[in-house]
């Protein structure tokens, strides 16, 4: 049997998997191993990776989907208050052939890398269990983005390095580790700046629509959408959504905002300004993703577990001797 390409990072994922192909033996010590090292749920991912397409042995899936439920919903419990959890949010760049990926393809094959390079990723909370990574805003498809952003969620430290490039076109430019309870990436991607090589044959009427565009206080488009099932032309609000333009020559370089509930498509947004086909509103490239001051980053006191003063506590507990409670009614100290 073939392996997919899904990759645990783990010998003792890989050697479970190894025999579940031909099970011999007791089922369970398996998976008390997997549990005793947090891999039960790494295992099950890689387990339907490997038998994708055939039929698994089917006490051995049942067993091990029971088992990553368990530890699943043991670390829901546990998630808030786990001390080896870590947030590493990573600057990107997306180029190439990985600007044809859809995010779940992107965010799959840039866990594969990070775990192909030994970095413990954690798994997320919901079904079916996958390393937890959030992209930011994501790109249209075929548009490259020079500086894209990404927050991943470590089970444990960081050791050795990053992988520079997971994918063809899909490289790492840095990275850091910021606290968990920090606001996501994509809640604080306020502004893309785009550049777009404008053809020559539309340069004099793009200059002289977007500069009416720019002096208006209010400007829509026509967006085709869909009402009770049927295919409708709406009127779209779109002067709040480009922040500033220049042209150098034919390129022009723009910002537009980035909020929730808007995800219009910069060609879509210059094809219906311009009057012409988005399809040649290119080529284009989103030059940026900027982020917002995090107020959280400010108010750490408000966030951070009280863990360590529990642990204080515990320990003078624990030790007794030094702590003296008094009976405010005869005065007498009563040690412990």
């Amino acid at each position: 049997m073939q392996k997919s390409g899904t990759s645990s990072g783990s010998d003792l994922v890989q050697a479970f998997l190894a025999w579940s192909e031909r099970p011999e033996g007791e089922l369970q010590p398996w998976l008390e191993r997997l549990e005793a090292a947090g891999k039960t749920e790494e295992a099950l991912v890689a387990f339907r990776g490997r038998w994708k397409g055939l039929r698994p042995p089917p006490q051995v899936r049942e067993a091990l989907e029971s088992a990553a439920e368990l530890s699943r919903q043991r670390r829901i419990h546990q998630w808030q208050q786990d001390p080896q959890r870590r947030t590493l949010r990573v600057r990107l760049s997306i180029q190439g052939s990985a600007t044809q990926l859809r995010p779940p393809a992107l965010i799959s094959a840039l866990a594969r890398g990070f775990e192909e390079a030994g970095v413990p990723l954690a798994m997320g909370l919901g079904k079916p269990p996958r390393p937890q990574v959030q992209l930011g805003p994501a790109l249209p498809l075929g548009v490259p983005g020079a500086l894209e952003w990404a927050d991943l969620t470590l089970s444990g430290p960081l050791r050795g390095g990053l992988p520079e490039e997971p994918l063809a076109g899909l490289r790492v430019l840095g990275w850091e580790e910021i606290p968990n309870y920090a606001t996501s990436v994509l809640e604080l991607a306020h502004r893309a700046r785009w550049r777009w090589d404008c053809p020559g044959a539309l340069r004099q009427d793009a200059g002289a629509r977007l500069a009416s565009f720019m002096e208006a206080t209010s400007y829509t488009i026509e967006k085709t959408g869909k009402s009770e099932g049927r295919k409708v032309v709406k009127q779209l609000e779109v002067r709040p959504l480009v922040l500033d333009l220049a042209w150098e020559g034919d390129v022009l370089h723009f910002s537009t905002r980035l909020a929730a509930g808007e995800a219009l498509n910069p060609q879509k947004l210059l094809g219906g300004i311009l009057g012409v086909d988005p399809a040649l509103v290119q080529p284009l490239a989103r030059e940026g993703v900027e982020l917002a001051e995090d107020p959280r980053l400010h108010q750490a006191h408000r966030y951070q577990t009280k863990l360590h003063n529990i642990f204080e506590d515990a320990v003078l507990l624990e030790g007794g001797g030094n702590i003296t409670l008094v009976d405010e009614d005869d005065e007498e100290p009563l040690r412990l």
